[in-house]
Formats: structure tokens, sequence, C-alpha cells
């Protein structure tokens, strides 16, 4: 819930969506006005759910945001100082004040007021912009101008620098202070907008004729490049800023690794790469054990009390007694391993591989809420719809290309906005650098940034593709090359898990389950009572598998009932819609997607419409060897 820091207007958004409308500096429209968020609340009363590792999750950030920034500068020639990876002690993981209730009148999350405050007197076209201490005296409904009996409208127009970002509020005035109007034949055509000073001028002129000079809101220079001319924009939501949210899985604590060797660590349990130590423990090694091992190991006090009261330490060097200190906690192990995985999986998007067994539990040691599809036809009383429903699994999944489909009750994810691309954002473009900004604590100084992140619990359907399957179709198309076709599913995992990232293989890897994600978000509300706005995804590439989770705050157990009743009719006649879209042959010739057949709302799609393309299940033009 905000409230509007001037008139105490209060509105309020479900905790799901709150990321993308409830961010410093947003944009969102209600009824009549466009209105600004100009300050966020902090979770004060510890409402929000705990994050486990927040220190795994400011390392992904953190870099997602000097990637983005960094990228924006280099672009754009802009004069702002480069972000570099020392500074990652500048980013605050902030959380959300959530209200105890909708209906209490004396909670809210943050403050708004209405922005731009550039009015137009709908009858004579008196243009003004409204000052803060002006605000509480002025009326709408009646304009200023004497013998007027018009109301005013707010402009719904905001002035955009490609070149270096600017986004300023439509205005036009006079330096004599003399009374502007706008005269509009056509409301909607832009181009048939004029200003002029009713006493200095007898014709109007182009309001959009004046160039960006590239300056910050001090007067300092940000783009040494020529003045541009600023582009208008209608204020709409997602249309003058977007948020850029990273959604990330949540693991247990891992306080004593070293960030470096986190994720290798990880993959390493995964992989069964420290069996040696539950050889010698007795037990199975996991996450937490080694914490504890790194914990122990680490604490000055328990070393120096071993080392003088052991007698078997006594007589070694101090160079022996470090060196036993380290096989006692096994540190000579896990540091060797670790190596070990650093040269087998270079350059691989490890974050991502680690997110994947995260959620199927590998991390934890509580056991995971999850059911895979053939483990849940095994709970099936009924014999004969037992075997009629595995008759019909096995044919899906030869049909479709799919190893397992699994139902996950609880997921922890953790949605962070990290910053908000301004302006125009051309996802559909190759190599288009979007201006990302950081939420800056000072926007002047540009030093401590923040991130709101909200972590929440939810329930989704994870589907895993057939590795030996997608091996052969990489193959088939000559994506990936010099490689003999797996026999075994073993060999096709042990392929996809040393893909590296951003490759060729990578990229047609990734485009293959992002597009079946969209097609079946596209059909979410028809099966399982979630539209579209309620679903999102996560892709795990290397995995060749995509999660599709429920985004709602009121969890209505809409997968579950898919999963159990209307998993296969969820993806009947997907083919047909994946063959077919309204502005075909154009949209199969040039990418495979577009707005009428794949793309969802920004909100939802966790790629920006990136990486799409109908034609890896087609096969027509940039494949030659279709996945079906």
């Amino acid at each position: 819930m905000v409230e509007d820091s001037i008139n105490k207007f209060k509105y309020s958004f479900p905790a799901y969506s709150a990321l993308y409308h409830l961010i410093d500096g947003m944009i969102f429209t209600r009824y009549d006005f466009a209105y600004k968020v100009i300050k966020i609340l902090p979770d004060e009363n510890d409402r929000n759910k705990k994050i486990m590792n927040p220190k795994r999750l400011k390392e992904r950030l953190f870099r997602t945001i000097m990637v983005l920034y960094n990228q924006r500068i280099d672009k754009y020639n802009l004069l702002f100082d480069k972000l570099s990876p020392n500074q990652k002690g500048n980013l605050e993981i902030k959380k959300y004040k959530l209200v105890s209730s909708m209906e209490d009148e004396d909670e809210y999350s943050g403050r708004h007021m209405i922005y731009p405050r550039t009015f137009v007197c709908k009858k004579c076209g008196d243009l003004r912009m409204i000052k803060k201490d002006e605000w509480s005296t002025f009326n709408p409904k009646k304009c200023q101008v004497s013998g007027c009996e018009g109301e005013y409208e707010q402009v719904s127009i905001m002035m955009f620098c490609s070149q270096c970002g600017n986004i300023v509020p439509f205005y036009y005035y006079c330096e004599k202070n003399h009374l502007i109007r706008l005269e509009r034949k056509e409301k909607d055509a832009l181009a048939s907008w004029k200003v002029r000073c009713i006493t200095c001028n007898k014709e109007g002129i182009d309001p959009f004729r004046f160039p960006c000079k590239h300056k910050d809101k001090t007067g300092n220079i940000i783009c040494k490049e020529e003045a541009t001319k600023f582009k208008p924009l209608t204020i709409k939501e997602g249309g003058i800023f977007t948020p850029v949210v990273i959604t990330s899985i949540d693991i247990p604590p891992t306080e004593n690794v070293e960030l470096k060797d986190l994720e290798y660590l990880l993959l390493g349990l995964y992989l069964n790469k420290f069996n040696k130590i539950s050889e010698k423990i007795k037990c199975d090694i996991n996450l937490s054990k080694i914490e504890s091992f790194l914990r122990t190991y680490k604490d000055q006090n328990i070393k120096n009390m071993m080392f003088t009261t052991d007698p078997s330490l006594s007589e070694l060097s101090s160079e022996e007694k470090e060196e036993e200190w380290k096989k006692k906690w096994f540190i000579d192990i896990i540091e060797k391993e670790v190596e070990n995985l650093k040269d087998d999986y270079a350059n691989v998007n490890l974050e991502n591989l680690n997110d994947y067994f995260a959620i199927k539990g590998a991390f934890s040691d509580e056991e995971a809420d999850i059911m895979p599809y053939d483990k849940y036809l095994e709970s099936i009383n009924d014999a004969t719809r037992k075997k009629m429903l595995k008759v019909s699994f096995d044919s899906f999944k030869k049909s479709f290309g799919i190893k397992n489909i699994t139902y996950i009750s609880n997921i922890n994810l953790i949605s962070s906005c990290v910053g908000l691309i301004c302006g125009i954002n051309k996802f559909y473009e190759p190599g288009f650098v979007p201006h990302f900004n950081p939420i800056w604590k000072d926007d002047r100084k540009k030093e401590k940034m923040i991130s709101y992140s909200y972590p929440f619990e939810t329930e989704g359907i994870l589907i895993e593709l057939d590795r030996k399957k997608v091996c052969n179709w990489l193959i088939d198309n000559e994506i990936l090359m010099g490689m003999e076709k797996p026999t075994t599913e073993s060999e096709a995992t042990e392929i996809l898990l040393k893909i590296r990232h951003k490759t060729p293989e990578y990229n047609a890897l990734k485009t293959l389950i992002h597009t079946l994600s969209h097609v079946l978000i596209k059909r979410s509300s028809l099966h399982t009572g979630l539209d579209n706005d309620s679903c999102s995804e996560l892709l795990f590439v290397n995995n060749a598998a995509v999660l599709i989770y429920a985004t709602s705050n009121i969890n209505i157990g809409g997968f579950a009932f898919v999963f159990e009743h209307s998993l296969m009719d969820w993806f009947r006649e997907i083919k047909l819609e994946i063959s077919e879209c309204t502005f075909d042959p154009t949209c199969i010739f040039e990418n495979g997607a577009c707005f009428s057949c794949l793309y969802l709302p920004e909100y939802v799609c966790s790629e920006f419409n990136k990486d799409l393309d109908r034609d890896v299940f087609m096969g027509s033009k940039r494949y030659s060897t279709p996945y079906w």
C-alpha cells in the first residue's frame, strides 16, 4: 500500500506485483492520474520471510547491476564512473514494509505523488506546471484563466533522450512568465501539438523540437555527444521505466564458504565429489556439514586449544600442524575437489546449475516437497486408471521429448529489483543496450545502491526435457560441433552440464526451453486457473529444464490441480499453436516470435522476451531439424 505524500490518497497492490510497481522513481497510473513513487519504507517489523543466504544473493545482484550499468556507460559514452567488483559493499539489500491489512488506515509501505505535475485546460489549452508549494491550492476542476470555465487534465507525456537516457516532464515556459497555451488539433496525434505564449507569439511552435543538452539535475554534463532531440513517451506502466527484477533460489546459509568457491562447492555436492568425506564420517555429506567443518576450521580459539593440548601435534612444525588441522576437518579434500571443478567447469553458468539442484532439494537437510509424475502414478490406488495414465504419459513424453515433469509444492524464491531501465526498451533488437540505472541511495553522489528483495514461497511445475534428444537435436542442427551422439542419459547429462555460457549451443538450448515455457504460460489460464499475469518462469539451460511457478499472493493450488488432473491436456494443441501466428509469414521469417504469438508481459518473462523462436519446433527457417 502506498500513500500520497500530499493528499493522503492510498492505493494498494498485491504483494507479488510490488516489485513491478513500488520502486523508487517508478511511475504508475490509477484512474485519471499518473503517480511517481518517492519513498519505499523498510521492513522494520520483520514481516518478510527471512532470506537464508544473503551473501550469495548479494553477489549475484551486484554482478548484474555492474554489467548492465557499465554496458550502458560504454555504449553511450557517458561520463559516469564505472562500477568495479570492489564496490560490492556499496549494495544494500532491503525488504519491503508489508502492511498487516489493507483495511489498516495507519499503515502503508511507501509514499507517492502525482507526477508529472503538468496540466492543461481541456477547454482553453492553458498549460501549467504546478510547483510543490502550489499543489495544496491547485484545483484541477477550475481553469485559472479568467473567464474560462474549463477543467484541467494531466499531460500524459514525458520526454526521453535516447542518447543519455534523461527523462523529463513535458513542459514549455515563457521567460517573461506569460501564460502558455497548448494547442492540440488532435489529442492523440502529437504531431498536431503546438505551444505558444499568448502574449509573445502569434503562431504556435513545435513543443518537441528542443534537444536534450545531456545534463543531469545539477547541471553537470553527463555525455559529450551532440545534443539529441527528445522523444515523447506516453505515460503508462512500464512505458517510462521498466523494473529489472532478478528471481533466484534461496539456499541454506554458507557464511564460512568463500564466495569464489561457493558455486563449485555446491556443484561438487550434487556430483558426489565429497564421497571420501562420507566414508570417513560414516554418514552422508551435505551442505550444513561442510559449513560446520569450515566454521570449526576457521575458529582460532579451537585451533589454538588443539595445538596446545594434543600431544600428537607437539613435535610437529607450524606448517605440519596446519596440514594436520586441515586434514582433521577435511579441508584438504574440499579444496582439492573445488580446484578440479574449476578446471572442468570454466565459463559454465554455475549459479543457474545450482539453482536447479536447489529446486530439487540437493542442498537442504529437509526432505524436498517434490513429486515427479511417475512417482505420482505409483500413488494411484485404482489399478486401471494407473495403467491408463502410465501408457498415456509414456506416449506423451516421447511425443514432446520430455524426460519428466515434477510438481514442487514449496519453493523458496527471492525476487529482487536491482534498478530501472529508462525510456524505450528495444529488447527485440539484437545487441540493444538499455539505459539502466541502479537504485541509488543518493542520485547525485551515485555511490550507495539499493536492491529491494522480496522472499516468498510458492508452487510450481518443473519440466525437464529428454537430454539425449536435446543433445541429438543440437548435433543434427550442427550447433554442437565435433561431438558424437550420446548413447546414455549420463553421457548426455555430462555434455549439457559443460556447455559454456553464451555459446551458440547454449543460446540454442535456451531458446528451446524458453519458447516451450512461453507457449505453456500463455495456455495456463485454461487449465491452472492462473492467468499468464500470475505466472513466471525460471530457465535452467544446462539442465534442459524450465520451472513455471505461481506469482499470485493467494496460492489457489492451480499447479497442483493441473499436475494431478490435466497435465497432458495442458500440453495438448501447443504444437498447433506454435506452428501458427497471426503475423505469419513475417513473424516466422524474421525471428519466430512476436507480441501476437509468444511475447509475455515484462514482469512475467525472466528474459525480456529475448531468446524466443517457434522455429526450434518447426525446423523451417533457422533450424534444419525441429525438436519435435
